[in-house]
């Protein structure tokens, strides 16, 4: 069984981000598990090469470290913070791919060819389009197999019913178009077109 781990790049337990987050990780249909990053899981200071040698922040380091990478694939889903990715991706993952220079016989690059799909929530018009960018160039440097499809929802406050499904139509399809091409790409996971069908019809 194929391995997926999704990130909500984002602390605040309330955010949009994370609430699309949960939504794709309760619909990506196949032959996976998978596996949802949370922030009380991730507790690294900021980035300083001081620190890579202090054991107790390398302690913190390795589980989270070992969930990206055994995943068979990743999904981010970020907010956006001034045309850029949040600090809290940044630094997470600045200290995660940071274990294969620190110790590069025992920790390889987590990230390295592996498929990674974007999303990105905001509550104004962009969608985090910027933010997105900035993700694919820090991902693509990684080695990351960045998905040409990502998902971006503008208006997101206002953008769930009250089951807490996404309201636009448009946008469910090609989530789970783009869903569906991770899945491929992942392995012999994705959806047959007939559930791939029935998975947009369950959601309105």
């Amino acid at each position: 069984m194929k391995h997926i781990l999704i990130f909500p790049a984002s602390q605040r337990h309330d955010s949009i981000n994370r609430k699309l987050a949960v939504w794709l990780a309760q619909h990506l249909i196949g032959n996976v598990s998978i596996d949802v990053l949370e922030s009380n899981s991730v507790d690294f200071p900021l980035f300083n090469q001081d620190l890579e040698t202090d054991s107790e922040i390398i302690r913190k380091i390795i589980p989270v470290y070992n969930r990206f990478n055994t995943a068979d694939a990743i999904v981010i889903v970020s907010p956006e913070y001034n045309g850029s990715v949040s600090p809290y991706l940044k630094n997470s993952v600045d200290w995660v791919s940071r274990l294969s220079r620190i110790a590069p016989d025992q920790y390889l690059n987590p990230f390295q060819e592996k498929p990674l799909m974007l999303a990105s929530a905001t509550a104004g018009a962009s969608g985090g389009i910027l933010g997105l960018q900035a993700a694919r160039q820090i991902f693509s440097f990684l080695g990351s197999v960045v998905l040409a499809e990502q998902l971006c929802m503008p208006r997101a406050n206002a953008a769930w019913d009250s089951e807490s499904n996404p309201r636009d139509s448009e946008f469910v399809e090609w989530a789970y178009h783009a869903m569906n091409r991770l899945l491929t790409l992942t392995g012999p996971s994705s959806m047959s077109d007939e559930t791939f069908e029935l998975a947009l019809a369950s959601n309105f």
